[in-house]
């Protein structure tokens, strides 16, 4: 069934409340944090958290996870906080990316359609930065995450394609030498737009983001364990099938707006 309000939060609140929950500044622009939020984060890992996992599936609608909860299992195995936001307009993966990382709407951070420049305003990363830790973004070549952050001064791994980005991010979490690393899997996205949001062929993808997100979790919480940790599952925008049984985004249709993000705080 089709939810029939835009879910009231929007994700834009998202990057305040994380860097709180981390002990560090937000973005210059960024909306408030959620106060509740960050503060149960922070209770839960009895301080602010020194290690964090943000992993990044694209287009994973609210309604997804309704109609399919046993795809999410393995999600909720690792950050049992489910949080419902609303994505911003238009909902396509470069605005709302920026939008999640720099806490700011789409006419201030200034990404305000489908294009991929590098985004000048302030973001978690650069609060990440500048708080001495070390830190990493994955994702494949040509995706919205390691293009609009290209001249960011962390390292920046472009790889071939989501088995390639899993690989790196679980090398790089075993080896243990990153205070953060934010993950981007695109693939279900890709498939959806190619064969309908419920074809087998997407949502076998889908179900292989979380296996794989399941594999990072755990050893993110092995290489962090000792530090505080925060582990968040992102996505960016949902989805909703066109009349030709292709999939597609970018709408404030609640299918496109409404999405969950899922968070999971854990004691040295």
């Amino acid at each position: 069934m089709k939810d029939l309000f835009t879910n009231p939060v929007c994700f834009t609140r998202s990057a305040a409340t994380l860097c709180t929950a981390m002990g560090i500044e937000a973005p210059k622009e960024s909306d408030p944090a959620l106060p509740w939020l960050a503060n149960l984060l922070v209770e839960q890992m009895g301080g602010c958290a020194e290690k964090t996992l943000f992993f990044h599936p694209d287009a994973v609608a609210q309604w997804l996870w309704r109609k399919y909860p046993e795809y999410f299992v393995p999600v909720l195995r690792h950050a049992p906080m489910p949080v419902p936001f609303s994505a911003v307009m238009p909902s396509v993966t470069p605005v709302c990316f920026a939008s999640i990382y720099s806490g700011a709407a789409p006419e201030k951070h200034g990404i305000r359609e489908y294009r991929k420049p590098i985004l000048t305003i302030d973001t978690m990363f650069d609060r990440i930065l500048a708080s001495g830790r070390k830190c990493a973004n994955v994702g494949s070549d040509g995706c919205s995450m390691a293009a609009i952050f290209a001249d960011r001064r962390f390292d920046n791994y472009v790889t071939q394609d989501d088995m390639d980005t899993y690989k790196t991010a679980l090398r790089l979490l075993e080896e243990g030498s990153y205070d953060h690393i934010s993950v981007y899997f695109g693939e279900y996205d890709s498939f959806m737009h190619k064969h309908g949001t419920e074809h087998e062929i997407a949502l076998d993808k889908l179900k292989e983001h979380f296996e794989h997100f399941d594999r990072l979790a755990a050893c993110a919480r092995e290489a962090f364990a000792g530090k505080r940790h925060l582990i968040t599952v992102q996505t960016d925008h949902g989805v909703h099938d066109m009349t030709d049984g292709r999939g597609a985004h970018g709408t404030d249709d609640t299918d496109d707006m409404n999405i969950v993000h899922f968070f999971g705080a854990y004691r040295g």
